[in-house]
């Protein structure tokens, strides 16, 4: 095939098509490789959609290449599996970020988010198109091949041992944008899948059949554009007016310490750091107060000095936090929980208006190694710690998805970080009565100051897209902002100018929005879509498929 490949159809793109088609070995590892790591500007902060129309159009002709040889198993996977090792290298390569913050304990371990988290992850897509490659032809059929297998990857990468969906291909349209509203329909697996295939149909347009037939070459094309077109109309006509506000007040408040920092400089800075806020800026009976995931690093509700101070300049309003607690078990043992806790001015006296604890837990950041992995406790030690240092041994998850009510706080999902990333969670939070927003603590201070924090925050706004829900988010030194149920930013918070050197505190007081209508992905039919439209698309393929 090395020799052999002879490009059809769109003549302009011929030379192109053979020049990946016939690359081999290193040399077609290595292109895959830089393909799949260009393909990370295609997310936030950039959002630059248009490159996968280059990186997947471009992996799809090496696939045809790799088809064509004796062992072509062996050589589709390891374009796949390259393209995915350059992808997940570059878009999550603040996973090395909690490596660093304490270096000359966990830098030596640099190697295992940056060489081996991809190039596990990858396996999956390396998978995917050694499947694909089973069914792969000339014809376009290989464009609905490729959407289907690579859209069931990212399905199976989103629950696989818990599921890690980090910059699904659904995503790379700009929250809140136009395009990004198909998310009502059907969710951001379903999204995927269209947006697979609008990206790679343009690969369909050159192919190595020694025949006439431009014109069958183009329908992938064709069908893309009415797609792109239909999506844009409807989603320009579902934003055209602004959501009306409420009459609800929410008040993000980060002190933004560093990670670093956070422990050497002990609880009292950072609580006085949140009481100057309570305290100088401007509030009202009523208001709803938001601080980060694990804002103090205190057991909160199990530290009557903290929680003595808050109820004093807390006042009539109400505080939503993050924090670690425990609860002593029988054999007087503790078992930890990454909670998030609902309390008012007498929370000395009467405990927490309401609680919730994490239940989807970062694998090996706040689950232990023995729970994920066989011989999992060896390799504790060598790790990071935990979100919160209290708990070195790991969390115990919650109960599952629900909607918060307490005393004077509209009801809400919460979400606490890594949560924010399911679909899942809010949608079957909703199932016996739909909540009025969605609240979203974070603590991205674990991922540094690359694309990170933007890329979760953007992937945050996706859960208000599907739910139509607003939603308030606080992340601490990330995105603290409101959301209303379309996935527009309402109010986003700013820097906060007393804040101690080195910190990125942030502040903002708004009106949440009113919600949105509840959406076709909230009820069953949303989730069947991206099933159905699998179905579609092995049948399309069936029907388009030549030898």
């Amino acid at each position: 095939m090395k020799d052999g490949v002879r490009s059809h159809g769109f003549t302009a793109l011929g030379p192109l098509h053979e020049a990946f088609a016939r690359l081999t070995g290193w040399a077609a590892a290595g292109t895959a490789f830089l393909l799949g790591a260009f393909s990370a500007v295609a997310f936030a902060p950039f959002h630059f959609s248009a490159v996968l129309v280059i990186s997947f159009t471009g992996l799809v002709w090496m696939l045809d290449g790799a088809r064509g040889h004796r062992r072509w198993g062996k050589a589709v996977f390891m374009r796949t599996w390259a393209f995915g090792v350059g992808f997940f290298l570059i878009s999550m390569h603040w996973t090395a970020a909690p490596f660093l913050v304490e270096p000359e304990k966990y830098a030596i371990f640099l190697w295992m988010p940056l060489i081996l988290l991809p190039a596990g992850m990858a396996l999956i897509w390396g998978a995917a198109g050694a499947m694909a490659g089973a069914f792969w032809s000339a014809s376009p059929s290989r464009v609905f091949v490729f959407a289907l297998f690579f859209s069931l990857a990212e399905f199976v990468r989103g629950h696989l041992f818990g599921g890690f969906p980090w910059n699904l291909p659904g995503t790379t349209w700009i929250p809140g944008g136009a395009l990004s509203q198909a998310a009502s329909i059907g969710g951001v697996y379903w999204l995927t899948l269209l947006t697979v295939f609008v990206m790679a149909a343009p690969a369909a347009l050159v192919d190595t059949r020694d025949m006439r037939g431009l014109a069958v070459r183009m329908m992938p094309v064709f069908g893309a554009g009415i797609l792109v077109a239909l999506g844009w109309a409807w989603g320009a006509q579902r934003i055209a007016e602004p959501s009306p506000l409420s009459d609800t007040q929410v008040v993000l408040m980060d002190s933004g310490v560093p990670q670093d920092q956070k422990w050497e400089v002990g609880p009292d800075p950072i609580l006085n750091e949140y009481i100057k806020m309570m305290t100088t800026e401007v509030g009202a009976p009523g208001d709803i107060i938001l601080w980060p995931e694990g804002a103090i690093p205190v057991n909160l509700l199990q530290d009557p000095n903290a929680i003595d101070i808050i109820d004093a300049y807390l006042g009539p309003r109400v505080l939503i936090a993050g924090t670690t607690r425990y609860e002593i078990t029988g054999d007087d043992s503790r078992d930890y929980f990454n909670s998030l806790t609902v309390i008012d001015q007498s929370a000395a006296r009467s405990g927490p208006l309401a609680l919730y604890d994490k239940h989807r837990l970062v694998p090996f950041g706040e689950l232990a190694a023995s729970e994920i992995i066989p011989f999992g406790r060896y390799i504790s030690g060598i790790l990071p710690g935990a979100m919160q240092r209290m708990a070195t041994d790991g969390f115990k998850p919650g109960p599952g998805p629900a909607v918060i009510y307490a005393d004077n706080v509209p009801p809400f999902v919460a979400m606490i970080c890594y949560e924010g990333l399911y679909s899942s969670i809010p949608r079957n939070a909703n199932l016996n009565g739909r909540a009025d927003w969605l609240v979203i603590i974070s603590n991205d201070a674990w991922f540094g100051g690359g694309m990170g924090p933007a890329q979760h925050y953007a992937q945050n706004r996706y859960r208000s897209i599907e739910t139509g829900l607003p939603m308030a988010r606080v992340a601490s030194r990330g995105a603290s902002a409101i959301v209303d149920g379309y996935g527009r930013e309402v109010l986003r918070g700013t820097p906060y100018a007393s804040a101690p050197e080195g910190w990125s505190a942030s502040y903002g007081r708004g009106r949440l929005p009113v919600p949105a209508e509840e959406t076709i992905y909230q009820h069953r039919i949303g989730i069947v879509l991206f099933w159905l439209n699998l179905c579609l698309f092995a049948g399309l393929a069936f029907a388009s498929w030549r030898r």
